[in-house]
């Protein structure tokens, strides 16, 4: 087990937010953020991660239902505000579905992710993956046009890190997106009627993002423009989760619209667009 200060903002001043799985969740006193603390060392955590596609039965069919209306979503939006297409990196990218439906679209698209499972249905695919972290990866700077990083930010380490080196990589102008849940504030609801639950889904998840975290995240990290919005939402196989995500997620877009973008529904996954 590792103990670590705030990502963030580098302090050691928390409160405990619950305990799940026998870790302990503890959220910032100076910036807000909320992190598993102490967490597994590296070694434990790439271990775990090697099988976490195929975690409750899952398969690349899964996969590509729970993500495309997201997918869907965040290429019509890429395609418009860089019609001219370009090079794109998909950070944790899996079975390879977004770079995939991208390249089809005409973008030169490259795919990383800790998991050789995974990446070898991608590469039988003819794409260009690599079985590598964000921390190590090694491509030039100001070499991509978009980087996109869907539910990866919350599996990281080191995130404020892993931001700066995409800040790096990305050419002036580019554009990151990500995707990453919210679910302290549905913990803290439960919490009021005492009952248990596992939505922070540890040890695979070691942080969890307000919209307020993750712009400050993004900021420090050097992005000059950033826009928090709720993303469509994602289609599990469970029946019972699938009803309580489009529920939420449509209930969640729609609040957004009635407030002209003011209004973010607390608990619901936030989709991020980060200008440099």
């Amino acid at each position: 087990m590792k103990y670590v200060n705030c990502n963030l903002c580098n302090t050691d001043d928390t409160f405990l937010v619950t305990t799940q799985n026998g870790y302990k969740v503890v959220q910032c006193k100076k910036c807000g953020l909320v992190y598993v603390n102490p967490r597994p060392d590296n070694e434990t955590l790439k271990h775990l991660y090697a099988e976490y596609h195929q975690r409750n039965g899952k398969d690349a069919h899964d996969w590509a239902k729970l993500m495309g209306k997201n997918f869907k979503e965040v290429l019509l939006f890429l395609n418009k505000a860089l019609p001219g297409k370009g090079k794109l990196l998909d950070i944790g990218c899996g079975y390879g579905h977004f770079i995939e439906i991208m390249k089809h679209q005409g973008w030169s698209v490259y795919g990383i992710d800790l998991s050789s499972k995974v990446l070898l249905y991608a590469k039988e695919k003819g794409l260009d993956v690599f079985e590598i972290s964000v921390d190590n990866v090694s491509f030039p700077g100001k070499y991509f046009d978009a980087v996109t990083a869907f539910y990866v930010l919350e599996h990281l380490t080191n995130p404020l890190h892993a931001l700066q080196n995409i800040f790096k990589m990305l050419k002036p102008h580019g554009i990151l997106v990500l995707r990453v849940p919210h679910t302290t504030p549905i913990v803290r609801f439960l919490s009021v009627f005492k009952i248990k639950n596992n939505l922070y889904d540890i040890p695979y998840h070691l942080f969890d993002y307000s919209p307020a975290t993750i712009t400050q995240l993004l900021k420090k990290s050097g992005f000059s423009t950033v826009s928090v919005m709720p993303g469509c939402p994602t289609i599990p196989v469970n029946a019972f989760e699938r009803i309580v995500s489009l529920v939420s997620g449509s209930l969640s877009k729609f609040l957004f619209a009635i407030s002209a973008g003011k209004f973010l529904l607390p608990g619901t996954s936030k989709t991020i667009f980060a200008f440099k």
